[in-house]
């Protein structure tokens, strides 16, 4: 199983501010999957503009964004 959290987020005044938080605390990888999909389609996206990145490794949200910012694959601006 895995934990799934959402977000939308936007810049005010210069500061990035989240709402509509949802968290799931136990989700299969097929409904992740499923809803990957469904994003896909309904944004017109190309499936080869993502990329999946196993960050089990990593125990804390903080240790997975560490990794992201050495492999240059995450935007700093709005992170805090």
């Amino acid at each position: 199983m895995l934990e799934m959290v959402s977000y939308n987020f936007k810049i005010v005044s210069g500061v990035p501010q989240k709402s509509s938080v949802t968290r799931v605390p136990e989700i299969s990888k097929d409904q992740l999957g499923d809803i990957i999909e469904n994003v896909v389609r309904k944004t017109n996206t190309d499936p080869d503009e993502f990329e999946e990145l196993d960050l089990s490794m990593f125990s804390t949200i903080d240790e997975q964004l560490e990794f992201l910012k050495q492999q240059d694959r995450v935007d700093t601006m709005y992170i805090m």
